[in-house]
């Protein structure tokens, strides 16, 4: 694997990160398949939870360079992840399933970008 095809894991993600790339892949690919009909709420609210823990993972990662001169979209996906995970906007019991879904699907984007953010990542950090 030479760190450059579709969701190759980086070298950095061997080295002890503790992101398992292939389960986040599993994850988004899940949540955003077309399925015929929208899953049962329990498969909804099970996957969410997974994705939350993926993102909360990802975005665990300092070396994005989001504090570094234009990086300002880094930023933006920091601040938009940080309001969609807070918890007055996450769904709960009285949540339509609708809701539900819509943002079990947010969640899955969001975590697809850290994930590209993420694959994308030098192999060394720099000295």
């Amino acid at each position: 694997m030479t760190g450059t095809e579709p969701h190759a894991v980086p070298q950095h993600a061997v080295a002890g990160t503790g992101i398992d790339v292939d389960a986040v892949v599993r994850a988004v690919d899940h949540a955003l398949a077309r399925p015929p009909a929208r899953p049962p709420r329990d498969v909804i609210d099970a996957g969410t939870n997974e994705l939350i823990g993926h993102l909360r993972a990802l975005m665990a990662v300092d070396d994005y360079g989001h504090d570094q001169e234009g990086r300002g979209g880094v930023r933006v996906l920091f601040r938009v992840a940080y309001r969609n995970l807070d918890l007055a906007v996450r769904p709960d019991a009285a949540t339509s399933d609708g809701v539900a879904f819509t943002y079990w699907r947010m969640i899955a984007s969001l975590t697809a970008a850290f994930r590209d953010l993420y694959a994308a990542l030098p192999d060394e950090a720099p000295p």
